[in-house]
């Protein structure tokens, strides 16, 4: 057990040394690193294969193994890993958690490009879930995602070119006519389509010598919807640091993000940037906003020499209401109200920050709400919202 021991030891410390390396956004020693750590966790998990009494030692090994050959996107090693895995006696969470990696594996494959060329303005986007079937999909489960993704682009492209928030007003006609968004012909497999930005204007952009705006663009969705994905926020946080942006990526990336079994899984593929991008959110949305009520306040002033505040009553008391949304104020440019009325007939008003009332909130005026926000003193302040699902029944 000793040479399986230091073998772990090492797959670990190499493992954390990429997640340094990725937070650092270099991408090749993220990737070298991860690669190293997967030779080595591997390695300790194949010299336990044959002791089924060494449980849950044996599977765990296989497990870490196997999501370290997903994310070197190794599927065929993962999958033999699990196979491995699954063959012995786990218990039965873990035996769970590598069937969910073995879904995670068979998803990866759906990503795949076969047969299609991407150009760099070019994105695949995949669904999975039980609203999906051959090459179809419930269209709210679609259809609502290709907005969000085309708002998400266009809010990034608007960041990119150092523009301040816009918190109201049209989308600039030269911009938006360069990122329009066309879709093609849903594929069978999971659902998956190809979205291609821009129309003659797009392609008059990039005709310009260092005009990449694009595939610029497309790598940015893409890595900042992995860092959600991760769950890494600090990293998110160095990305995108105005907040007013990061907090409209956050809420964006949340409504792309899988419900539940409905969408269990949402993928993007792209070669923008002279390289192939692939990141499958996996995180359930409310997954990804329980990271954000988690994250220390500190990460909001972290280096920046502002004092701290530890206070547990001025970090505020989490409470949720359910109701109907039925006024929308962002007449105040640095802060936006809403009003939700819950069952009883009783009012709260909900301060918006900065960068979640048009794109986030408004949609959703006079539907059935459910929100999370931080009560301080007397003001509740929005953390998310989101449509309450119906459960009517049809006979």
């Amino acid at each position: 057990m000793q040479i399986v021991n230091e073998l772990h030891q090492k797959a670990m410390e190499l493992a954390d040394r990429a997640a340094e390396a990725r937070r650092a956004g270099d991408v090749g020693a993220c990737e070298r690193l991860t690669a190293e750590a997967l030779k080595h966790e591997a390695e300790a998990a194949w010299k336990l294969a044959r002791e089924s009494d060494l449980e849950p030692t044996r599977s765990v090994l296989f497990r870490s193994a196997a999501t370290l050959a997903i994310e070197c996107r190794e599927l065929r090693v993962a999958e033999q890993l699990i196979g491995a895995a699954l063959s012995g006696t786990p218990p039965q969470e873990i035996a769970e958690e590598l069937r969910d990696l073995l879904e995670e594996v068979y998803f990866q494959r759906h990503l795949e490009v076969r047969g299609i060329t991407l150009a760099p303005e070019e994105l695949q986007m995949t669904l999975e879930g039980d609203a999906v079937g051959f090459g179809m999909a419930r269209s709210d489960a679609f259809l609502q995602r290709v907005k969000d993704l085309g708002t998400l682009i266009y809010r990034t492209a608007e960041r990119l070119q150092g523009r301040t928030f816009r918190e109201a007003g049209r989308r600039k006609r030269q911009l938006a006519e360069t990122l329009e968004l066309y879709l093609s012909v849903p594929r069978a497999s999971s659902f998956a389509v190809t979205l291609k930005l821009g129309g003659q204007r797009a392609q008059m952009e990039m005709d310009l010598p260092g005009s990449d705006l694009t595939s610029k663009t497309m790598k940015e969705v893409l890595c900042g919807l992995d860092l959600v994905n991760r769950g890494d926020l600090g990293a998110l946080q160095q990305r995108i640091p105005d907040e007013s942006y990061r907090l409209n990526f956050i809420g964006l990336a949340e409504r792309l993000a899988p419900d539940g079994q409905d969408i269990r899984s949402v993928g993007f593929t792209t070669t923008a940037d002279k390289g192939r991008g692939v990141v499958a959110l996996a995180t359930p949305r409310n997954q990804i906003r329980s990271r954000m009520r988690n994250e220390p306040r500190e990460m909001a002033s972290k280096g920046q020499g502002q004092h701290v505040e530890t206070n547990p009553e001025a970090q505020g008391q989490h409470i949720e209401i359910q109701g109907t949304l039925l006024e929308a104020d962002a007449t105040n440019q640095m802060e936006g109200v809403i009003q939700v009325v819950d069952p009883a007939h009783k009012t709260h008003k909900i301060v918006v920050p900065p960068g979640m009332m048009s794109d986030i909130v408004k949609p959703m005026f006079e539907e059935e709400v459910i929100v999370s926000a931080i009560l301080r003193g007397t003001r509740a302040h929005l953390e998310s919202i989101d449509l309450v699902e119906s459960n009517d029944e049809t006979g």
